[in-house]
């Protein structure tokens, strides 16, 4: 992101250009995403479900991502010079994070978020963490084990963003890598932030696989 060129606005000379604009949403093309938990519409929405599990990479329960996705329409921004297409779906939405419901093992979240539970191949209904043997459920219960947190990352008509990407041929608009509502130093920060907290949880579930198996 850093490394983009800031542009207000676009030319056919810039084809391929690694580009980036910033300005307000003005409209949405006719399109927009419905984000599943809040209902609210949308040009760029990311979407997660955590669940409160025991973790091999901490001492203490931490939530687990069990469901998540990222989506975009097509959409315009205002920049001070003028107005610049972004004409694809963003690989990477890099929003303020918004918790819609959090809810306990033992309690159904709202209406709109079971359908989407129930609908969705993806969203395990229940697990084991939500529903453990009954040996354990007191100390499941005490820790709050098995609680959902449903979140979004979200951007409308009228937000100010920052969009990186490349651009499309004769300078027709900004084919997106990043859709961000932060600086590019913040936004790269917080991308590298939870690249590298996935790669410990990876390498830290590996060396206690190896250790179970082999008995090292």
């Amino acid at each position: 992101m850093i490394r983009a060129t800031n542009r207000e606005y676009l030319d056919t000379s810039d084809t391929g250009t690694l580009t980036r604009i910033s300005g307000d949403v003005t409209q949405n093309n006719g399109k927009s995403l419905v984000a599943p938990f809040s209902g609210t519409d949308c040009v760029a929405l990311r979407y997660q479900i955590e669940e409160r599990r025991f973790s091999a990479l901490y001492l203490f329960p931490w939530y687990v991502t069990v469901h998540e996705a990222t989506g975009a329409v097509t959409f315009d921004v205002q920049t001070e010079t003028g107005t610049i297409p972004v004409v694809e779906p963003a690989r990477t939405v890099a929003l303020s994070t918004e918790v819609v419901p959090t809810t306990g093992s033992a309690t159904d979240p709202p209406e709109r978020i079971q359908q989407f539970e129930q609908e969705s191949d993806n969203v395990p209904p229940s697990t084991v963490w939500r529903d453990p043997p009954s040996v354990v459920r007191p100390l499941f219960s005490v820790l709050s084990i098995g609680t959902r947190r449903y979140s979004e990352q979200r951007a409308a008509v009228g937000d100010k963003l920052t969009v990186v990407g490349r651009v499309t041929d004769g300078g027709s608009g900004i084919d997106p890598l990043v859709v961000s509502d932060r600086s590019p130093a913040e936004t790269v920060f917080r991308m590298a932030k939870t690249s590298l907290g996935g790669l410990l949880i990876g390498v830290v579930g590996l060396l206690l696989g190896i250790f179970l198996v082999l008995g090292l």
